[in-house]
């Protein structure tokens, strides 16, 4: 299945916030048009609320480091992936990875 871009509007304290996601193939022969196949999609979820539903599953991985000998720093990365019905989801940087994670410990004396 092809994927296409397409940017999708989301709004955000009452301003709209336009991020470039992809939609399927099948998707987009499903949108309905609105006269201009070119604009941006209407997003079904406010900016702040897609952004917020992924924040448990960051709290738990960097949670369940914590507890690892209490690291003196922990740096989580991982991508988002913006869709205008799902809003946003974890996107996958390959097939095996979704979040990188470093921890530093520093030797005091």
């Amino acid at each position: 299945m092809t994927t296409m871009k397409k940017l999708i509007e989301f709004e955000l304290d009452g301003q709209p916030v336009y991020v470039e996601g992809e939609v399927s193939e099948a998707e987009g022969m499903r949108l309905a048009s609105r006269g201009d196949d070119d604009g941006p999609e209407k997003a079904a979820s406010r900016f702040a609320d897609a952004v917020a539903r992924i924040k448990p599953a960051a709290e738990v991985v960097l949670n369940a480091f914590r507890e690892m000998n209490t690291p003196d720093e922990i740096n989580l990365e991982f991508g988002l992936k913006f869709n205008a019905k799902t809003g946003v989801i974890i996107a996958s940087a390959d097939s095996e990875a979704t979040f990188k994670v470093s921890l530093k410990w520093s030797n005091k004396k």
